[in-house]
């Protein structure tokens, strides 16, 4: 029985190139093992080894220098809340020059155009496109809604007093102006159509999604960063987003919630939150599942429509005297 010749430690964690092994002695005939894997032409990649996006590109860099990783290598790089068909994709994109002759290796997507100097910064020792560039490059290939949901990742921040204070990865009007001083990008058109609708606030993309459903139905946008204060102006809660005119919350309970603990400071939260008068909406992901946003934007417009119905009727009763 043969027996597999392991890899020299300096390769047996990494992705690494042809040359890089020949010059470590290894044989042809073991880079042609079942345990390796080959992702494009020239580079091997040890089975079951889990890496970052940038160890995968890294060895294709020293094979072509002038190559930066972009679309969606560049955003697993920066770990951009991706669609699940993008993230399981294991193919690379790369971006070299215009002049630079087209490659046409399996695996790989070889995108030729120009990159402005800020649009190429390194990570962890490998060239990729910046946040804002891959956001742009992400607009010509994405789903129009994963692309808002993607921006609103980018500028999402939260003040000091939320429980997860929150910096953004790149200021909203910053994202806005970048977008608007762009000429001749292939996503350029979805991306400053996204830009308007990006906000401040969203944690996750469902959140997100289900911003755009209710605008998408002509319900009124909600606020996002809302804090609900009792008496004493105390913060008590922090919806994911808010109609404050009518006293109406929406939370977006997602996979994290499933936990005892986590589901015993839900209800705190939500006990806090009906001794207030305010009326709240939890929506998890068995609700989009069974409804459809569109279906659980129509449960808002319920809720909102009985609301504004109570509202009125309050204010047309004569008031009772002392």
């Amino acid at each position: 029985m043969n027996v597999r010749r392991p890899l020299p430690p300096e390769l047996s964690a990494r992705s690494f190139t042809l040359a890089e092994a020949a010059a470590l002695g290894v044989g042809r005939g073991r880079l042609e093992g079942s345990d390796l894997l080959a992702p494009t032409r020239g580079i091997r990649v040890p089975w079951g080894v889990e890496m970052s996006a940038a160890n995968v590109v890294r060895p294709l860099q020293a094979l072509m220098p002038d190559a930066v990783a972009s679309f969606v290598t560049a955003a697993k790089i920066w770990r951009f809340p991706l669609p699940l068909n993008a993230e399981r994709d294991q193919t690379l994109h790369i971006t070299r020059p215009l002049e630079t002759p087209g490659s046409t290796r399996p695996g790989l997507v070889c995108h030729r155009m120009r990159l402005a100097a800020g649009d190429t910064v390194m990570v962890d020792g490998v060239a990729v496109t910046s946040r804002e560039r891959t956001w742009v490059d992400l607009a010509g290939v994405l789903p129009f809604e994963q692309v808002v949901a993607i921006g609103d990742y980018l500028v999402c921040e939260h003040p000091s007093g939320f429980p997860a204070p929150r910096s953004p990865w790149v200021p909203v009007k910053r994202l806005r102006w970048y977008v608007s001083e762009q000429r001749r990008v292939r996503g350029l058109p979805a991306a400053r159509r996204a830009s308007r609708l990006v906000r401040v606030g969203a944690d996750s993309v469902p959140e997100t999604l289900l911003r755009l459903a209710l605008v998408e139905a002509g319900l009124p946008e909600p606020t996002l960063n809302y804090v609900i204060r009792d008496s004493r102006g105390h913060p008590v809660a922090w919806p994911d987003q808010a109609f404050e005119s009518l006293r109406f919350a929406i939370q977006y309970d997602g996979e994290h919630h499933r936990t005892a603990e986590q589901q015993a400071l839900d209800n705190w939260r939500n006990r806090l939150v009906a001794d207030l008068d305010w009326d709240q909406l939890i929506v998890s992901g068995a609700d989009v599942r069974k409804r459809g946003w569109g279906g659980v934007a129509a449960l808002v417009d319920s809720r909102l429509r009985r609301l504004e119905s109570a509202r009125a009727g309050a204010l047309s009763r004569p008031q009772m005297l002392a």
